[in-house]
């Protein structure tokens, strides 16, 4: 189970949680500075300052130690654990805008030489990019984005899974209405069950909400990721509703559990630049942040990926303080622009499928691909699900291949479709529910599907424009 957008949405709550805290708390919570754990990676780091651009790398690891049966086990680098995940959050030279860019794990890059901990020297390769922390600590991690992108990283922090556990601990749990009820099973990661309704959960089931996909509406790891935006979102509702600058002690044993998850060179660490941080970032709306993911394709074996031209004008606008997406720019046509674009003809045999069975029903992958080969889909893999009890069937497709994942649905009578970049093997995958049929019916004439011709289209909404999303899992507190 891929923990990529996992550790992202904690890593995010937790820094955010410490800094808006200490920004209130005064004088008294110097007293927590040393729980911050020292990370000498930065080297010369400075105190942050109120204004001017400012680059802080995010490192989620995945150990687990003290989180008990469910969580796995701890993987260590220096008791750190390997980073599953990497954010870069750049925030603008007047701290009015940010853009937030997830670096996928198993990015195929080039790693420079890097020196651990002991002195010694890891060679220059080709490998994944979470190789980097693992092979020669957070150090390598921050040379190598820098050597890729020539983005200069003014700090870095590292929080670990039990981050946001501690955090909802220390608030007394938080207070969620689900739409319905939740059987995550163990084995599909989260290990948790909770009733429909109004209820407070604590941190451990606060932290399997996030890690729930399988068993919620359409497995995707895309409405993961939107749930655990409105938890984090819902989290810190509650604490702003609290007013916790009339309660210190809870404050302070609030401070104490996000302070002890997080480990922060220097300049970041010290109280005193948390405070100018969250005074800085006071101004800015969550409708001001870019939430990005450096753009990637499929590598040629299918199993991994690999960054594309566009990541170098992502990198240029981080640089030179440009904000993301750029900005809508009016031009002056000389000639009438084409209202019409061209027609893009998709085939059954255009398009490559996993099949998954979702169900208890013994054989219905390798059936439903037998059907798929007889409308001439290539079918790449042919397995079972994580969830025997998936409730809907459902087609997922990688980047830019929604018309395929249509193609599929209409031949499978299946609407429910969702992108999820992180796919790999084939352009779509299938996973069958119980509400599947118990045979397919072959159409009666060939299908294919196309692009209607446009007109001019309509400009994309501007960052500022778009709602956050909104899942359905979580409906209103009364």
């Amino acid at each position: 189970m891929s923990r990529f957008r996992l550790i992202v949405a904690i890593t995010s709550g937790v820094i955010l949680l410490v800094a808006s805290v200490a920004g209130i708390f005064g004088f008294a919570a110097r007293n927590l500075a040393g729980n911050i754990e020292a990370l000498e990676v930065i080297s010369s780091p400075k105190p942050v300052a109120e204004t001017g651009p400012l680059n802080i790398l995010l490192m989620g690891t995945d150990t687990r130690t003290d989180q008990g049966g469910g969580f796995g086990s701890e993987v260590a680098y220096g008791g750190t654990g390997r980073s599953d995940t990497t954010i870069l959050i750049h925030l603008s030279n007047d701290r009015k805008s940010a853009i937030a860019v997830s670096i996928p794990r198993d990015s195929v890059v080039n790693i420079p030489a890097c020196t651990k901990e002991d002195g010694t020297t890891v060679a220059e390769r080709t490998d994944l990019f979470n190789s980097a922390f693992a092979s020669a600590g957070p150090a390598c991690t921050v040379k190598t984005l820098e050597t890729l992108t020539g983005v200069t990283i003014n700090h870095a922090v590292i929080v670990d899974f039990i981050g946001f556990s501690n955090v909802v601990d220390a608030l007394g749990g938080i207070k969620v209405c689900l739409t319905e009820a939740i059987d995550e099973p163990v084995e599909n990661g989260a290990g948790i069950q909770l009733p429909a309704g109004v209820q407070v959960v604590d941190g451990k089931n606060a932290l399997g909400l996030m890690r729930a996909r399988y068993s919620l509406a359409d497995g995707s790891d895309l409405r993961r990721i939107e749930r655990q935006q409105e938890l984090i979102s819902i989290t810190i509702d509650q604490i702003t509703e609290m007013n916790l600058i009339t309660d210190l002690p809870a404050l302070y044993k609030v401070l104490n559990a996000a302070t002890s998850s997080l480990r922060m060179d220097p300049g970041l660490s010290d109280l005193d630049s948390l405070v100018t941080l969250s005074t800085s970032l006071s101004s800015m709306g969550s409708q001001n942040v870019s939430f990005v993911t450096v753009p990637y394709e499929g590598t040629p074996d299918g199993n991994h990926v690999q960054w594309t031209e566009s990541a170098n004008e992502l990198w240029s606008a981080i640089i030179n303080d440009t904000g993301w997406p750029p900005s809508e720019v009016a031009v002056v046509e000389t000639t009438a622009p084409s209202t019409e674009t061209e027609n893009i003809v998709v085939k059954p045999s255009d398009v490559s499928a996993i099949v998954l069975n979702g169900t208890r029903r013994a054989g219905f992958a390798a059936l439903t691909s037998d059907f798929l080969k007889a409308q001439g889909v290539n079918v790449a893999e042919v397995g079972n699900a994580p969830n025997k009890d998936t409730a809907e069937s459902v087609i997922v497709h990688t980047s830019g291949n929604a018309l395929k994942a249509q193609l599929i649905g209409q031949l499978l009578g299946i609407s429910n479709i969702a992108e999820d970049p992180e796919l790999a093997g084939a352009d779509v995958a299938v996973i069958l529910g119980n509400n599947a049929p118990q045979s397919w019916t072959a159409p009666a004439a060939p299908v294919e599907i196309q692009t209607p011709t446009q007109t001019s289209p309509a400009p994309a909404p501007s960052p500022s424009a778009i709602a956050a999303p909104q899942t359905g899992l979580f409906c209103p507190l009364p």
